[in-house]
């Protein structure tokens, strides 16, 4: 992410952040399984930070591509937690609404290779079966 910072790749940015969220998702993962409950919302806070960012930078642009992208991981990291970050269960309105959104944004953009794996995150999150 600093690295596309300095290169001034202002459109690269939320994917880089998308990606270390995911990341840091992953680790919080590992630190729970070890027991180390601070490190674990330690990285879910990173987390929850690189996907805000990566919004603010994606609502500027627009991008809406993006933006598909942030409320996808945003519903697929967050929408089976069962603690709190931040004092949230979940940090945004709802996974309900981000997949929601990000349905809608797929469809008005065609951005059909995201198909698939709304249909996954609607299956795991809201009980929809995948078709």
């Amino acid at each position: 992410v600093d690295g596309l910072r300095h290169a001034g790749s202002q459109h690269h940015i939320p994917r880089g952040l998308l990606t270390r969220a995911w990341y840091s998702f992953a680790e919080a993962s590992e630190h729970k399984l070890h027991g180390h409950e601070l490190e674990a919302t330690q990285c879910l806070i990173r987390a929850q930070s690189d996907l805000d960012e990566a919004w603010e930078i994606a609502e500027r642009g627009p991008m809406p591509l993006h933006m598909a992208d942030i409320h996808l991981h945003r519903a697929r990291l967050f929408g089976g937690q069962k603690s709190e970050v931040r004092g949230q269960k979940y940090p945004w309105e709802s996974p309900q609404k981000d997949l929601a959104e990000a349905r809608r944004l797929i469809e008005k953009c065609g951005y059909l290779r995201r198909m698939e794996e709304l249909e996954d995150a609607e299956s795991a999150i809201l009980g929809k079966p995948a078709k």
